[in-house]
């Protein structure tokens, strides 16, 4: 579904060079950095990312325009070793790299995307007295904090007081030392005001889908002929404990008094599948539930497209409240009717564009009603249609990344 929206191609006679850092572990992927880089490297500056190095993965190479610089982690295939290094030793040790970076490739300015590496990135940016941007993918410290309720992460929680307290003065000063934070809701700009940013220093970039890239993956037919004669109710994207999947399962048993031919189809993975796994067990829901595992990002689209309706029932957190997932509008770029929780980014979003219905958050029996409403499918259509109809006005990354553009012309 290619776009007829205008790119930004004009670019820039005085492109900057763009030292990305990233704290998470593989890259590619990782949707959010993979379109601002791509719109970056249209408008002219040239982009290097610096993150760290997983498994099978070359120390540095090109991906996509962007030249990637690889950092190693020891002990990678033992996970809670590695993120005990990582939290407590090596992510203040990237300051010495970004610094070995910027004399190597000239780099003009750093963009360090969330939390883990940001204190070292805009200490960086000051002593070489070169701009920083904090980009705030997450309300990181609660995000952590929910974490360590996942069975994998629990016994880890006495170092969870230390770390938490250290991440939260780290924020405090990365916001104050940064050029600009970019945030992806509008819900998190109080917040990013009250750790002493202005207001005029916040760009809201949100999670919008790019339309043009999106749209260029082929539909798998044979996956669309396996789930044809059934009502499927799509949930994609991560596993962990605010995502409220045991909501989506425990609403099955009343969808299935209704809708026989209901099926929960899980795509994704996380520290906490285990625990959903286990629980559809002992609800006698295996025949119902299904869980894909992870899968690559090309299949999304026939994912969604296979699916009656897509679902996304997260919790209430304070970082829930301020993010927005992108898959809200990879399902509304599909036409499919979505149905979200009742948290603040998702209702705004859902009620402004009339495209999915909301349900009591962490209430199973108010999502099942919810879910049931979907036999209707003149319903259904009238909301898929409104939110396709949505994204291509206004809800689409080739309008968000505007603000990203002007950001870096701007500085």
């Amino acid at each position: 579904m290619p776009s007829d929206l205008p790119r930004n191609t004009e670019g820039l006679s005085g492109g900057k060079n763009i030292l990305m850092v990233l704290s998470t572990n593989i890259f590619p992927p990782d949707g959010r950095v993979e379109r601002e880089a791509r719109d970056l490297i249209r408008d002219g500056h040239k982009v290097f990312l610096m993150a760290r190095r997983g498994p099978g993965q070359a120390k540095q190479e090109d991906a996509d325009g962007v030249h990637v610089i690889r950092v190693w982690l020891p002990f990678q295939k033992t996970k809670a070793v590695a993120d005990f290094i990582y939290f407590f030793f090596q992510r203040y040790f990237i300051f010495f790299q970004i610094l070995a970076a910027k004399r190597k490739y000239k780099i003009d300015a750093l963009h360090v995307h969330d939390l883990p590496y940001a204190f070292a990135t805009t200490l960086a940016g000051k002593i070489l007295r070169i701009p920083v941007v904090f980009d705030m993918h997450e309300y990181f410290t609660v995000m952590l904090k929910m974490s360590f309720e996942a069975k994998v992460y629990r016994k880890f929680k006495p170092f969870a007081f230390i770390l938490l307290g250290l991440l939260r003065i780290e924020e405090k000063i990365a916001c104050r030392w940064a050029t600009k934070v970019i945030i992806v809701a509008e819900e998190h700009i109080e917040r990013v005001r009250s750790l002493g940013v202005a207001g005029e220093n916040i760009v809201v970039v949100t999670n919008t889908e790019d339309i043009d890239h999106f749209g260029g993956f082929a539909i798998g037919e044979s996956l669309l002929k396996e789930f044809k004669d059934e009502f499927v109710i799509l949930y994609v994207g991560a596993f962990s404990p605010h995502r409220g999947l045991d909501t989506a399962v425990g609403a099955m048993p009343a969808v299935l008094k209704e809708i026989p031919n209901a099926r929960l189809l899980l795509v994704g993975d996380g520290n906490n599948r285990a625990e959903i796994e286990q629980l559809t067990e002992q609800m006698g829901l295996c025949e119902k539930v299904t869980f894909t595992g992870q899968q690559p990002f090309e299949k999304l689209p026939t994912y969604i497209k296979l699916c009656t309706v897509g679902v996304i029932p997260h919790i209430s957190t304070p970082h829930i409240e301020t993010t927005m997932p992108n898959k809200i509008f990879q399902f509304m770029m599909l036409g499919k009717p979505v149905i979200v929780s009742s948290t603040k980014p998702m209702v705004r979003i859902v009620n402004d564009a009339e495209c999915g219905l909301v349900f009591e958050v962490q209430n199973p029996q108010s999502l099942a009603e919810t879910i049931i409403q979907f036999q209707d499918k003149q319903m259904c259509r009238r909301l898929g249609e409104n939110g396709k109809r949505a994204v291509h006005d206004r809800y689409n990354w080739q309008l968000t990344v505007k603000a990203l553009l002007q950001l870096y012309r701007e500085m």
